[in-house]
């Protein structure tokens, strides 16, 4: 799908989307500052330092993750490292590490750390909120039965199982926004039919791989992923419909014909 991604991206971009204004200052202003003295290029954080503050957190995280695996429940372990991996808990010592390493040897007031950490919540805020809705619609979606009602409408449709894999997700995943959720409610709804459909081990790997290309299409408003493209390359939100969603559902669909050429095949 590569070669793919790369020609509808030329395609795409045969037209001249504009930046969003604070995008465009920032490039104008790129490598125009003063430069910095001896002095601060000492203070500058260090390569290792960097590396450490993205690391933290993850090993945090992967740590609660392998003691909710590993360990029996009720283990007081496995408490401790679920506490200290939750991704808040695990972020928040992400930013006390930042304001020793980074703040301190940089030299900052309060009042100028105060300023960086507040400089960085609008861009992310509209990203933490939409992720944030589009989780309590999954839930909504899960809890009501809304979700399983769309799948059995679809199931009554006969179509073919990798078919109905790929549709329930990408319905799922544009109405809710969460590719895992889409994934994982599809594989849910579907367990049953594929557990006694008598399939091979290759088939059950193909309907998995259709519905994960069911997930991948049809990224908008409501997927974070669609923010964090569209903030960092400075597009709009119809410029980024017009690009990101196009590129994603292009793929989806590539990826899900070509699945379904290899089921055809091994049927």
């Amino acid at each position: 799908l590569a070669p793919l991604a790369q020609v509808t991206a030329q395609w795409l971009n045969r037209r001249h989307y504009d930046m969003l204004p604070t995008t465009a200052e920032q490039f104008a202003n790129f490598g125009t500052a003063s430069t910095p003295s001896a002095a601060d290029k000492g203070r500058t954080p260090g390569v290792g330092t960097v590396l450490t503050l993205i690391l933290v957190p993850l090993l945090l995280i992967m740590l609660g993750t392998t003691g909710a695996t590993m360990l029996p429940k009720g283990d007081s372990l496995r408490t401790v490292l679920g506490f200290i991996g939750a991704p808040i808990f695990a972020l928040m010592v992400a930013v006390g590490l930042s304001f020793v390493l980074v703040a301190r040897r940089m030299g900052w007031s309060m009042a100028k750390t105060n300023d960086v950490m507040e400089s960085a919540l609008p861009p992310a805020a509209t990203v933490i909120l939409v992720t944030g809705a589009g989780g309590v619609l999954a839930k909504v979606l899960t809890v009501s039965g809304i979700g399983a009602a769309l799948s059995q409408t679809l199931v009554a449709t006969h179509l073919p199982l990798i078919l109905m894999g790929f549709v329930i997700s990408l319905v799922l995943r544009a109405a809710q926004g969460s590719a895992t959720v889409a994934i994982l409610t599809t594989c849910g709804l579907l367990a049953e039919a594929i557990t006694t459909g008598g399939y091979s081990a290759l088939q059950v790997a193909l309907l998995t791989v259709a519905i994960g290309f069911g997930g991948l299409g049809l990224s908008h408003v409501n997927d974070s992923g669609f923010w964090i493209v569209t903030r960092y390359l400075g597009l709009s939100v119809g410029d980024g419909l017009r690009t990101w969603t196009v590129l994603t559902t292009v793929l989806g669909v590539a990826g899900f014909l070509l699945t379904a050429l290899v089921w055809a095949l091994v049927a």
